[in-house]
């Protein structure tokens, strides 16, 4: 399964630092002509630190207090697995304005100046949550068991893929079952790519001596969230698709391709230096893979990124911490670009999924050893505090 290949070299190169100088600032040329990097100063007394528990999350003064637990591999782990903030043309009727998918426990739920948590038992913790979306306003999110981390990986035809967060009730509503995507109990869907109108995904199923995987869409006619009570061969249009067709929305594209607003973010890093990072747009729908190759010798190290188009604010965040945020100017194309740096993690822990609700940024956080977790959590910045030390 490639997906999963991918996330271990990813995971496995996000222990690798940035090494970044001081302050915010844009590109510059050394005397022989090489760029410079882009200067960084640390935040200070702008933050606030969180841990997961059990069932809930709970204030802590650094990561590396929160009490130890057991490590497990990342898809069995309580860990922030997507997360993203809702897109403009739903926030008028949005009691949140951003989300994040907690592994295994539930979701978490933020509004200006507070977060909640909701779970369900009938959803977690028994299988992996992930790839968050938004389908009329609502977040969707993924379920799959995997075949790497349990005995058994076969899903009965009633399971669902799909899962539905319900803001307004705080209910969690199954969407989508194998059975509605005429799927047997012995496959199992590895991925998919929603772009707003189709989704498109990959299932596999293991025979005796191989695996065998099979690509298809599917387009539903309405919003998946005025279903009830769930997708039926009349509600969508069903067709197969061919494995170029599934990497060319899921594997990772040359950073060159990338929208010119994410190019500029990052413009102060130079061309040679190797990166990847998954960027949402702000439409809602999965996010999209970019990679610059750089140099060949050079380890690569990962990042996520959004715009959130309520607040204006573009940002990514580095693995280490090293963050490029820019606000667009209301009523203006002008912008500034500032470079920062979270609170230094330990070593073995890294950033990762990032949300926004307007002034306060959230990054999730999590202690890794190779393709396990250990304890896991998320920061709360308030970006205006940031800012005003920067200027």
């Amino acid at each position: 399964m490639y997906t999963m290949k991918i996330k271990y070299v990813f995971l496995m190169s996000a222990i690798i630092n940035l090494f970044f100088m001081t302050s915010c600032g844009n590109k510059s040329k050394k005397s022989g002509g090489e760029a410079d990097l882009p200067q960084i100063s640390s935040v200070q007394k702008s933050h606030k630190w969180f841990y997961f528990s059990r069932d809930s999350f709970l204030p802590i003064d650094m990561p590396q207090n929160a009490p130890q637990i057991i490590e497990l591999p990342w898809t069995e782990a309580v860990r922030i697995s997507s997360a993203a903030s809702v897109p403009e043309k739903y926030i008028s009727n949005s009691p949140f304005k951003a989300y994040a998918v907690v592994n295994r426990l539930g979701i978490l739920a933020f509004s200006d100046d507070s977060v909640s948590v909701y779970n369900d038992n009938s959803v977690f913790p028994s299988v992996t949550a992930d790839q968050l979306v938004f389908s009329g306003g609502a977040p969707v999110f993924y379920l799959y068991r995997s075949s790497f981390f349990n005995d058994s990986s076969i899903q009965t035809d009633k399971e669902p893929f799909l899962v539905e967060f319900n803001p307004n009730t705080h209910l969690f509503f199954p969407l989508v079952s194998y059975k509605n995507l005429n799927l047997t109990e012995d496959e199992q869907i590895v991925g998919f790519f929603w772009d707003g109108y189709t989704w498109t995904c990959s299932a596999k199923k293991r025979l005796e001596r191989q695996v065998e995987f099979k690509f298809f869409t599917w387009q539903p006619l309405i919003d998946l969230t005025e279903l009830s009570p769930a997708l039926s061969s009349d509600n969508y249009l069903f067709k197969s698709a061919t494995e170029e067709e599934y990497k060319a929305l899921n594997m990772p594209h040359l950073f060159s391709d990338a929208p010119e607003d994410l190019k500029t973010l990052v413009a102060s890093i130079p061309s040679d230096f190797t990166f990847y990072v998954s960027w949402r747009d702000g439409s809602g729908t999965s996010p999209v893979n970019y990679y610059q190759p750089g140099n060949n010798s050079s380890a690569t190290v990962n990042a996520k990124g959004l715009y959130d188009n309520v607040s204006g604010y573009e940002v990514i965040v580095f693995a280490d911490g090293t963050t490029y945020l820019r606000q667009n100017s209301e009523g203006t194309t002008d912008s500034r670009i500032c470079a920062f740096r979270l609170p230094l993690l330990p070593a073995g822990y890294t950033y990762g999924e990032v949300a926004i609700t307007g002034s306060k940024m959230y990054v999730a956080w999590e202690e890794n050893n190779f393709y396990k977790t250990g304890r896991a959590g998320f920061i709360q910045v308030s970006i205006t505090n940031v800012l005003n030390s920067l200027n």
